[in-house]
């Protein structure tokens, strides 16, 4: 008899934050294509990444703790568990530090931090009963800072909060995989490189320069991270963090 094809999500369960972005569309189709049924979860009216894309968007707030304790329980009930959940959904800010609004501190907090705390503490309670995995999504400038070089006078150097809360994600990452070993639930974070998203030519040269692998990520690139991740091929594997940058990190 043949060995189990470890990778396969067959009848698993999924939701994915931020769904109809670059991102997340890719975390969707790959665990989708790994056989997972995959539940969307963004913001109403959430502009898809892909024109003409329409799914159906599971509603949620990743700020407020009742849209996210309404987004679980709509996933029970339509599929009568819950498997995987790939906190995705995230900003990034751009402006100088200088002029930074407390506002705009806050924001990418309470979406990229709090957001992760709220969306894990209800994924964790809902998968409980056989255990399950949570996949957040951190970045490289969660790692190292950005590199104001590549950015030239664009204006669009990545900013400190932004870098503080990917930390936050590692960070959290790794508590969460401890506190929940015992419910047989395994936490990760996926840690991508910069992603090509038609930026402009000079920064897209700069970038890849800087690369050892001599590009910047497509989003597919990442797809297969988060199937690892949520799959049997990775059992042994929790407070993990899996850095897909094409080596930007290794210098």
């Amino acid at each position: 008899m043949k060995n189990k094809n470890p990778f396969s999500l067959k009848d698993k369960v999924a939701v994915v934050t931020g769904g109809q972005g670059q991102l997340g569309a890719a975390f969707v189709d790959g665990l989708e294509a790994a056989g997972a049924r995959v539940f969307v979860a963004d913001l109403p009216g959430a502009k898809p990444f892909r024109r003409g894309e329409k799914r159906k968007i599971v509603p949620i707030d990743v700020t407020d703790e009742h849209s996210v304790e309404a987004a679980v329980a709509q996933v029970r009930r339509a599929a009568g568990r819950l498997d995987i959940w790939v906190n995705n959904a995230g900003i990034g800010l751009f402006t100088p530090f200088e002029t930074r609004t407390m506002a705009e501190f806050d924001r990418v907090l309470d979406i990229n931090v709090k957001g992760v705390f709220l969306c894990t503490r209800a994924a964790a309670k809902a998968m409980a009963p056989r255990g399950g995995a949570i996949i957040n999504i951190a970045s490289v400038y969660g790692l190292v800072s950005p590199d104001p070089r590549i950015y030239g006078d664009s204006g669009r150097n990545s900013s400190e909060v932004y870098g503080a809360s990917k930390s936050g994600v590692i960070a959290m990452t790794r508590y969460f995989a401890v506190h929940l070993a015992k419910k047989n639930i395994r936490v990760n974070a996926i840690t991508p490189g910069g992603i090509f998203n038609h930026q402009a030519p000079f920064f897209v040269k700069n970038y890849t320069a800087r690369t050892p692998l001599g590009r910047m990520g497509h989003e597919r690139d990442m797809s297969g991270a988060a199937v690892y991740l949520a799959s049997d091929a990775s059992s042994y594997v929790t407070g993990h963090n899996l850095v897909v940058d094409g080596g930007w990190t290794a210098w």
